[in-house]
């Protein structure tokens, strides 16, 4: 979850530092084979933290790999494994676990048991900002989303807690990265490419060793 929250740090109103080597030895006294499994992301994201790097959310060299987003919760699908994939009104949705599909499909339906679902339980509208913001370049989804300071060009969002201005990211430092709905993605799909990626996506991924 921490990794997706920072990964997202552009589109999100807040900063996140990153983890430092005091923060390494507290997880892995507590949590050992935290450091293995988790240090390498960190040590990337403190590293792509300065001006003039790529966003991480873009950066082919990480290896993370961005999640879907369950259509019922509205959370990313972490546990990868349980994520399935079912139709509404003929359209494709992601689901994080089985039990929100049946949510979305059947419980919260235009009708359950013979009854009309209030509008307030149905699942409508726009519901994924990745969707909404799906071709955009980061730096006018992040203008659209008010999330540039009073200068006009400054982020809100950063991912550093440092307080020297030359820290801080502008608009200029996202722009040229294109924005993508991996539930458009994965609709474009032919069917055969679709449960290949399926497949992979259940198997997880492996953040590459930062140097």
């Amino acid at each position: 979850v921490g990794q997706f929250f920072a990964v997202g740090w552009p589109v999100n109103f807040w900063r996140i530092e990153a983890q430092t080597d005091k923060d390494f030895e507290w997880f892995e006294h507590k949590y050992p084979g935290w450091y293995a499994e988790f240090g390498d992301f960190w040590k990337w994201y403190a590293k792509l933290s300065h001006k003039g790097e790529k966003v991480l959310l873009f950066n082919s060299d990480v290896g993370y790999v961005y999640p879907h987003r369950c259509w019922s919760c509205l959370v990313p699908c972490l546990i990868r494994e349980d994520m399935v994939v079912g139709e509404i009104d003929g359209q494709l949705h992601t689901f994080a676990h089985e039990l929100d599909k049946w949510t979305a499909t059947v419980a919260f339906a235009d009708e359950y048991q013979g009854r009309p679902t209030p509008a307030m339980g149905r699942f409508s509208g726009k519901r994924e900002w990745e969707t909404l913001y799906d071709g955009w370049d980061l730096a006018d989804a992040i203008k659209d989303l008010n999330f540039v300071r009073s200068d006009g060009k400054t982020l809100v969002p950063q991912p550093h807690l440092r307080f020297d201005d030359k820290e801080m990211w502008t608009l200029d430092d996202v722009r040229g990265n294109t924005l993508g709905s991996p539930l458009n993605a994965l609709r474009a799909m032919s069917p055969a490419d679709r449960e290949k990626h399926l497949a992979e996506y259940a198997k997880g991924f492996t953040i590459n060793p930062c140097n």
